[in-house]
């Protein structure tokens, strides 16, 4: 396996890194252990990792590793002198196996070089402008042509310059060096800097064998054909490397045969996969590798990545597999030890219950063995004696003596062999059976089988049932025993794998080493996107404030702030393809629950409300005498104030798509934005056409108590100044302010100090707000308009207006007076009582509130219970719209009926809003109709007409990836895409994801998440929450595998960084997580 880098790959590395780097600032420096470094190189929305191990490699990296947690003294020595330093040049010095970093100067200091070598150990050295070495890593001795050591100048003229052409003279040279036993391939890599890859493959490009023996096969006289083939051979190899002067080269990882994994099986049961290993890296395609298995990569570099990151991913994984050989050896020795408690439990009740059973067979023999010892010992007869007695007794084939094998007095026990009678008898007639059979001649063949003893103890205390009715109890001991143990064996398996398991978890070494994700420019700021698919950002800090106002708010988007300390600048980026189209107000107000809650009203629990104006209000110009310091900005014009928001925040996770599946979630994302932009219009028309006819209602209403006041006055009426400033208050306060933000209400005559300018700038108000409505393209004339909408006749006496209640003002909007008796024409009043007031077009709801507080419900009549009740079952069928036919039909209507023109007003709002739902109606039903057809007439398009190869490709390429699930877009929504577009919130399980993103926002833009938690001011920190809502996340039940490792591959920082502090967490299955998680500890 190839180790380090040759002069070929540095050459073919230095080109890339020349291209990458050049430019960029030396952001940092880490430390990945005593030999290797990782420099971060970097500018805005651009970073670059590369990976320094000394005397074996240089690449960049793709791939997060971990880092040191206190650099060393060599790693500070490098941030304090050449960090935040711009990159200017990398070059390799000469031919040799060294690389030059330059770096330039700063204000007050001249450059630094940082001198990478990667031959023998390697080294890297910290020099200034002039190679006056600094700092080095590795101590050298000095040399007679090299002195190393802080304060010593760096030689950097002992290297070639440039690869030098091979000429016929000096292949000669090298050829007439060679020894007896020296190959071609050994002695041209010494002889030339090619290295062994490039020479073994410039003697295959020249037909020659690798391993040939110059001294003997190889002819090396000036008109030999083999010396001529290798100096083409070597021309050749030229030209690849000049190829590699200012062109990046591809790379090559050169694969070993796959070796079988041997029948091993992991933890689950599962079988251990083969390793791919891999062998060598080169920047060039060599002929010996060719007919070998071999991965390509746009660049060398690339290449060089993924080679020594697999093969640190590879060792990772012996380790953790040799952990898991462990664990699985573990369970086993458990398991057996289990099963072995059992086998000897159900050995033990077989001997106990076949002891029980000897005893019993030789009951008598046994009683009589008991009583001779026992009388023996009782006479206190010697136990040696006793020994020699029983002894002697065998001698003489007494039958009590066989039976005794030993003595054990000391625990009152005798030894006795005892068989089974019956199975001696048994066995004496099966071989009679045999002897009649056989021959007479076999007379030397044993004629009975040898009898099987067992060896029993019983106590000489007690009677043979006694010693067997012990053996059974014994017995049934072990066999309650037997039984406890299985039952435990389950048990004490599982838990002994569920502790290898956690203790395999703890101690597990990660097998992949994790690509590193390219962030999106606007995740160094606070962001979400909104329902509506609007990116909303805000600032961290007054720089980033700031930069957030200067650099990205453009003209279409809002500025959204709260007058709050510490509130967030918000800006609402509006989309590409819709700039000239406004916010719309669900994306504004979320944007305010933004400002509000990055601000201190988050700590103190202050409900309050943010604002939003347009760029152009939003000024870095302080008035005159006054500044603004870093992040505040001057805010001119009016500001636009939205609802109070209350302090609801949320945490989820986006999903990054990848490209062939961002077409299933685009389609869906267009479809409920144009149901949306439908709905929103057609809730736009209505309102219009309601306001219209609300405003005609209105005005019919003033005009008949107008009316009445001026014949029961005689002289018109004039509203006091008081009541019209209230009016108009009241007014803007609520409806007109709303509708109109931007109206602003202008006095004539600003310098009159008198109530008569007053109220002149009151009816013109007035006159404005009633031309707003446009109340004479329904045929209004002068004649029958307001006094205050028509042209006053100069200053006029005022008469004071009447109070009236609440309920009067509600019963004359409705038309109903207390006198009223069904006529027309109300009744005349008093001359001298004042007149009627007249009523504001809209009531003041706080007083519409008391109202309906104080009104009581009416009291229960008896038997209206069961008549409501009979008559909703006779009209339960009975829709709205034919009661009130029936009810037209009948002229059941009570009251006065509306004539002239309020009728015809009245007709006119109804036909108009019978229209609209025909109108909305007919849209349904043609929407429904323009997707029905769609799928016909889509065939009918592609079917007639003979087709390009262009279109039959197309064709054939959509039909493929739709059988994959694989929605193919078009040209034009290709050009829509923006980089949202790729993140979604529901992942489809055919989905292929890379990876996840942690956003936090207000809760109503995660309303549609598949992973969100409610965050509410709380006390929790910001890791402990983090904790919390991925313990939710991963028992969700719609979880899958990839999700799971997506949200576990977060870092840790990340996340906390998004999370807010001072929260509580709040989700529908949080204590279910919480206990199931307990239960596994």
């Amino acid at each position: 396996m190839k180790q380090r880098f040759n002069a070929l790959d540095i050459r073919a590395t230095v080109v890339n890194l020349k291209e990458r780097l050049t430019g960029l600032r030396l952001q940092n420096v880490y430390d990945v252990n005593s030999k290797t470094f990782l420099f971060k190189f970097g500018k805005p929305d651009d970073k670059e990792l590369v990976l320094i191990e000394s005397g074996t490699r240089i690449h960049t990296t793709q791939f997060s590793r971990e880092k040191s947690a206190m650099p060393s003294m060599f790693c500070a020595k490098l941030r304090k002198h050449i960090r935040t330093r711009r990159l200017t040049s990398v070059r390799q010095v000469g031919v040799d196996r060294i690389v030059d970093f330059e770096f330039a100067g700063g204000d007050n200091s001249t450059g630094y070089h940082i001198i990478a070598e990667f031959y023998a150990s390697g080294n890297i050295i910290l020099t200034d402008h002039d190679y006056r070495i600094l700092a080095l890593l590795r101590v050298v001795q000095n040399s007679e042509t090299a002195r190393m050591a802080p304060g010593e100048i760096y030689n950097m003229d002992v290297t070639l310059h440039d690869f030098q052409k091979v000429d016929a003279d000096k292949l000669k040279q090298v050829l007439q060096k060679a020894g007896p036993k020296d190959t071609l391939k050994k002695l041209l890599n010494i002889g030339f800097e090619y290295g062994p890859a490039m020479t073994e493959h410039i003697i295959l490009e020249a037909g020659l064998n690798p391993n040939a023996k110059v001294a003997t096969e190889f002819d090396s006289s000036d008109d030999s054909p083999a010396l001529q083939d290798l100096l083409v051979a070597f021309g050749k190899g030229d030209e690849m490397v000049a190829s590699t002067a200012n062109t990046v080269p591809k790379g090559y990882i050169i694969l070993l045969e796959a070796n079988h994994a041997d029948g091993q099986r992991t933890i689950d049961g599962e079988e251990q996969k083969d390793v791919e290993i891999y062998d060598e890296f080169h920047p060039y395609l060599y002929r010996q590798h060719a007919s070998k298995q071999y991965l390509e990569y746009p660049t060398f570099d690339g290449a060089v990545d993924q080679f020594y990151s697999a093969i640190e991913a590879q060792k990772l994984e012996m380790k953790a597999r040799n952990q898991e050989n462990a664990a699985v050896k573990k369970l086993e020795a458990v398991r057996r030890e289990q099963q072995g408690r059992v086998a000897n439990l159900l050995d033990q009740q077989m001997s106990n219950t076949r002891k029980a059973q000897l005893i019993e067979y030789n009951l008598d023999l046994v009683d009589a063995s008991i009583s001779i010892i026992r009388n023996a010992v009782a006479s206190q007869m010697d136990w040696l004696d006793l020994k020699e007695l029983v002894t002697e007794e065998k001698r003489k084939n007494n039958p009590i003596a066989l039976m005794i094998h030993d003595l054990k007095l000391n625990t009152n026990q005798i030894t006795l062999l005892l068989s089974d009678p019956d199975e001696a008898i048994s066995d004496d007639s099966d071989d009679s059976d045999e002897d009649d059979d056989e021959d007479n001649d076999d007379e030397d063949k044993p004629t009975k089988k040898q009898q099987q003893v067992y060896k029993v103890d019983v106590d000489i205390s007690t009677t043979a049932f006694a010693n067997a009715r012990n053996y059974y109890d014994v017995k049934k001991s072990t066999a309650a025993k037997h039984e406890k143990t299985i039952a435990a064996t389950s048990k004490a398996l599982k838990s002994a794998e569920r502790k290898i398991r956690q203790d395999l978890k703890e101690t597990k070494i990660s097998v992949s080493i994790n690509k590193i994700r390219k962030p999106f420019w606007f995740e160094k700021f606070i962001w979400f996107i909104s329902t509506e698919g609007h990116l909303v950002i805000a600032g961290r800090d007054m720089q980033q404030n700031e930069i957030l106002v200067k650099r990205y708010l453009l003209k279409g988007d809002v500025y959204v702030h709260a007058d709050l300390h510490g509130a967030a600048s918000v800006v609402v980026k509006n989309k590409p393809d819709s700039a000239d189209l406004p916010i719309p107000p669900s994306t504004l107000f979320q944007a305010g629950i933004m400002s509000v809650c990055q601000s201190k009203a988050w700590d103190a629990k202050i409900v309050t409300s943010a604002y939003w104006v347009y760029p152009d209000q939003v000024s870095k110009s302080a008035p005159t005498g006054e500044y603004l310091t870093t992040g505040s900005f001057m805010i001119r014009g009016k500001k636009n104030f939205l609802p109070p928001v209350q302090l609801v925040y949320g945490f989820g996770y986006l999903f990054k798509l990848d490209e062939s599946c961002i077409g299933n979630h685009v389609s869906e994302k267009r479809q409920l934005e144009e149901e949306e932009d439908a709905d929103a219009a057609l809730t736009k028309n209505e309102q219009d056409v309601s306001v219209g006819a609300q405003g005609d209602e209105q005005e019919n209403d003033d005009e008949q108590i107008d009316d009445a006041s001026l014949k029961s006055s005689g002289t018109p009426v004039e509203p006091s100044p008081a009541e019209s400033v209230n009016d108009s208050s009241d007014d803007d306060s609520s409806d007109d302010e709303n509708a109109f933000p931007d109206t602003q209400l202008a006095n004539n005559s600003p310098n009159s100090p008198t109530n008569g300018s007053k109220q002149n700038g009151d009816n013109d108000t007035k006159e404005k707000e009633w031309n707003k409505y446009d109340l004479e393209e329904y045929g209004e004339d002068e004649d029958s308009l307001p006094s205050f909408a028509q042209e006053q006749p100069g200053d006029k006496p005022r008469v004071r207006k009447a109070m009236i209640s609440a309920k009067e003002r509600r019963d004359m909007k409705k038309g109903i007076k207390a006198t009223d008796t069904g006529s027309d024409t109300p009744p005349q009043a008093d001359s001298t009582a004042p007149s009627q007031p007249k009523p504001s077009k809209k009531p003041n709801s706080n007083t519409n509130k008391k109202a309906e507080a104080k009104q009581q419900p009416p009291a229960p009549v008896r038997g209206r219970k069961g008549k409501s009740k009979k008559i909703k079952e006779k009209y339960a069928d009975q829709d709205e719209e034919e009661r009130l036919l029936r009810m037209e039909i009948l002229g059941s209507n009570k009251g006065p009926q509306p004539k002239g023109k309020k009728a015809k007003k009245q007709a006119q709002e109804k036909a108009e809003k019978q229209a609209l739902e025909k109108e909305r109606e007919e849209r349904r039903k043609q929407k429904e109709a323009d997707s029905e057809s769609a799928a016909l007439v889509k065939e009918p398009e592609t079917v007639p007409g003979p087709m390009t190869n262009d279109q039959k490709e197309t064709e054939d390429i959509r039909q493929m990836l739709k059988e994959e699930n694989i929605t193919m877009l078009e040209g034009e929504e290709l050009a829509n895409l923006t980089s949202l577009d790729s993140l979604t919130a529901n992942p489809l399980p055919e989905d292929v994801l890379h990876f996840a993103i942690p956003v936090c926002a207000p809760y109503p833009a995660l309303q549609k998440y598949k992973y969100k938690v409610k965050l509410t001011p709380g006390t929790l920190k910001r890791g402990k929450a983090i904790k919390q809502a991925q313990s939710v996340f991963l028992t969700h039940q719609d979880t899958t595998a990839r999700e799971k490792e997506l949200i576990k591959g977060v870092p840790d920082m990340e996340a906390i960084n998004t999370m807010m502090s001072k929260v509580k967490v709040s989700a529908p299955n949080l204590e279910a997580s919480k206990k199931k998680k307990a239960g596994r500890r």
